[in-house]
């Protein structure tokens, strides 16, 4: 069994790496498939 000294560093770990997680997200105007598709477009253009 984890002694309370093990037991407190393993919160603090976790308080941590909670802390260093974004507070905020980027949402992007187009989808993926979208992205995919104007990225084909401009290739067959240039090529």
């Amino acid at each position: 069994m984890a002694t309370l000294e093990e037991l407190e560093a393993r919160v603090k770990a976790l308080e941590d790496a909670r802390a260093a997680e974004p507070t905020s997200y980027y949402t992007s105007k187009y989808t993926g498939e979208e992205m995919d598709a104007l990225l084909d477009k401009v290739a067959a253009q240039s090529g």
